[in-house]
Formats: C-alpha cells, structure tokens, sequence
C-alpha cells in the first residue's frame, strides 16, 4: 500500500471504503483533556475505524507522576481511565452509552493494550476475551462483541507513558493489517504529545486556582488598626508563579507580614511556595520573632528534595507601639513613604538567602507611624531586563512619595506603572498604621 495518507481501503464486499486517518492537527491545547480526546477521535471515526476509545494511565489523572520509560518487561499491568469513546453513526462520530466515560479499567498484563505499553508499539488482535480487562461492564462486553478486529497504540511521549488509543472495526470491514500500523502509531503519538499538555495545563490551572483562593482568602484577614493591601501576579505566559505573601494576626493587635520569592516561575516554583508558606505562616504563628522565622524557615528550604533558592521578608508590625520589626533573607529592602512625600529605604543586617547554607539572621526595629507607607514587594516590581532593581526601587520610592489615595488603588497603579510587562512574578504588600491612629 501507498504511503499516501490519503490511500483507500476497500472493503472486502466493496460497500465502502476505509481512509488512513489524516496526520493530527495540533488541536487547540485546552485544560480538559477529554474534550481533547474528543477532538483525537473525530480523526480516526468514521474514516478509520468503526469505534475508538482512548485511555489515559489513572495515576496521571490522580495526581500522580507519569510512569517515565514504560518498555520493558517490568510492566505487568496497567490502570487506565476510559476518557474518549465513539462510534461511527450516520457517517459521524458520536457517543456510546455502552463506552461510559470515566470507567477505569485493570488491563491484565497479556492483555494487548498492556503489550502495546510494554513494547511501546502498536498491537493488532482480535475480538478481546474475558481475561484481557477487569472492571468493564456487562455492556461494554456485548458492545465489543459485535467487531471483529482491533488496534491498541501507545500514547507515550518523550519516553513518558501517557496513555493508549483502541480502534475497532466490524464485520466487513477490512481487519487491520500491519499497513495500518505506521498510520496509528504517527496519530497516538501527536495525540500523546497533545493529551500531555492538556494535562500539565490542568495540573497548573487546579494549582493556580488554589493559589487564588487561599491569596483571598488571606487578604481578607485586615487587622482591625491596620489598613493592609496586596498583589500577588505571575509572571507573563504563566498560571502560577514563586511569590507569596501572607498577613497573619497576631496576639496584642500586631501583624506578620510575610512576602517570599522562590526562583523560577510555573508548577514547580509554585510547589516549593506552596510549601514554605505553609512553614512560615506555621512558624509566625508561634509567635516566633522575625530572625527566628527566617532561621528555622531556611532549614526547611535546605531540607526540600530539590535545589532551592528563595528570597524573603517578615515584618511584625505592632501598632500600639507604632514600630516594626523586619527581618530579610537575601530580599530587597521595603520602602518607608512618609505622610509629608519623603521616603527612605531603612537599613537593615544583612541576611543570606533561604536554601543555601545553614546561617543566622539579624532583625532591625524601626519607628513606624501613623500615616506611614511602609511598602514590601519581589524584584519582577522593579527590575526588568532595561531597568536594574536600584533604578526600579528609585522609581518606587518616587511613586510611593506621590500617592496619598486608598492603599488598594496605589497597589493597583505602582503595578501598572512599575510592573506593566510582567517579565517576573510580581508581589507588592502596602502596610499603614491609619493617620488618625492613637497609641494603646
């Protein structure tokens, strides 16, 4: 046969005709991995094949890790969710009830779909028998039996299994031949690549969307003597990023503040945030002090299974006492803007970033009173690939000195003046004791 894909098979009683499937259009990469698999099977039904499944490993849709290589005889099974299923009718692609989507199935491993994993190429057989799944209905059984020949191709991408596509055709069709192996394996690949991103996008939207929800969920919590306002932004072509911030009451009417930036954006930066902020939010919430914080806080950077490198600020603001206290690991230093336009950046000890090296922290403490701007935020605010951050945190402290509005309309105008290309996550916290305040 032609290696045009364009090629007809002809029937055996010459009734109709099969088409090799077209090469697979880079579909649009959505976070739903099942429209997508949709999306595969309209390229293969009714041209192809009279019905088509395609299978996605559970563990990746469990949340667990893709299994890496998966040729080699150490595969003695596999678990696998039905997430696309069709059939031909009236020269369409459309549902069946007998193909319930979301059914996961235990392929046994002499099954050929499992052969077709463990050999990492397509598998041609006949009608499937009893000890070939467990876990498919009664109906799924009966539907199956009504074709007579069947194709498993693996979905691996990159050397990673993702998941694997069956084709079927019924009685008086052509059964599928080693000429329709090459045609499979091209299309369960692009469809692998595809199916993977679709993943690894919902796995960042699911992370993003937690994210959000816990920012809000912090930023809610205002202290009653304290106006309080913040952004948290990733950086442009991301969902996630490395930055945080946290506010947390304290007992006496004082506040933590916390603002952290791990290096790198995306899923993996934002795995490592995720879990020194819940470290730090735990530690401030012994009522640690600033230094302390930092200290304890880098031992579990240094203790994270991959490099780590993070920069940090925490800041205990009381305003009885109309003070503040800071500690720094490697971040750049806040901002004071005064209620008469001056603003100065306040000399602190030097303290090494998190995840490098066991090391001590000073703390300084600082006058902070009412109708003071005291301003924390991550270089992507001021540093960009034309401006260095000492330039960007002059062009700070100008903006700062000019603002005498709600502190959440100047958070959202030094972002757009100062941060407007997004080339780095970007963190702004704005912290006031308001001007009318009174010692306790």
């Amino acid at each position: 046969m032609s290696d045009d894909p364009d090629v007809t098979w002809a029937r055996g009683d010459g009734s109709a005709e099969y088409l090799l499937p077209p090469r697979l259009r880079p579909p649009d990469v959505t976070p739903d991995p099942a429209r997508l698999g949709w999306q595969v099977l309209q390229a293969m039904v009714p041209g192809f094949a009279d019905t088509a499944a395609l299978f996605v490993l559970e563990d990746l849709l469990s949340g667990g890790n893709p299994a890496g290589q998966v040729t080699g005889s150490e595969l003695a099974g596999l678990v696998a969710r039905r997430l696309a299923a069709g059939s031909a009718v009236d020269g369409r692609l459309a549902p069946r009830e007998a193909f319930p989507l979301g059914e996961v199935i235990a392929f046994a491993a002499d099954s050929p779909c499992t052969r077709c994993m463990r050999d990492g190429a397509p598998v041609i057989f006949t009608k499937p028998g009893a000890p070939t799944a467990r876990g498919i209905t009664s109906g799924t059984r009966t539907a199956l039996g009504r074709y007579t020949s069947f194709l498993a191709a693996p979905m691996i991408t990159r050397g990673t299994a993702v998941g694997f596509l069956v084709l079927a055709r019924a009685p008086g069709a052509p059964v599928f031949r080693d000429t329709d192996l090459r045609a499979a394996a091209d299309l369960a690949v692009r469809a692998g690549a595809a199916i993977a991103g679709s993943l690894a996008l919902m796995r960042r939207r699911s992370v993003a969307e937690a994210l959000q929800q816990s920012n809000t969920a912090v930023s809610r919590v205002t202290p009653g003597r304290l106006e309080i306002a913040g952004r948290c932004l990733p950086a442009a072509g991301y969902d996630v990023g490395g930055d945080w911030y946290d506010i947390i009451p304290l007992p006496g009417e004082r506040s933590g503040l916390i603002v952290g930036d791990v290096m790198g954006h995306g899923p993996q930066a934002a795995t490592v945030m995720s879990r020194l902020s819940a470290v730090a939010y735990a530690l401030v919430d012994l009522g640690l002090p600033p230094a302390e914080v930092l200290h304890q806080l880098n031992r579990t950077a240094i203790a994270l299974p991959q490099a780590t490198l993070v920069t940090c600020t925490y800041v205990v603001i009381d305003p009885g006492s109309q003070s503040c206290t800071i500690a720094t690991a490697g971040h750049l230093p806040p901002v004071l803007a005064m209620p008469d336009g001056s603003t100065r950046v306040p000399d602190l000890p030097d303290g090494q970033s998190l995840g490098v090296a066991p090391a001590s922290y000073g703390e300084a403490h600082i006058k902070l009173r009412p109708g003071t701007t005291l301003a924390l935020y991550t270089d992507g605010l001021v540093e960009t690939r034309t401006r260095p951050f000492d330039q960007g945190i002059l062009a700070l402290r100008s903006a700062l000195a000019r603002q005498h509005q709600s502190l959440d309309t100047t958070c959202e105008e030094l972002i757009t003046s100062l941060g407007e290309r997004y080339e780095d996550d970007i963190t702004l916290v704005l912290a006031r004791i308001p001007p009318n305040a009174s010692r306790a």
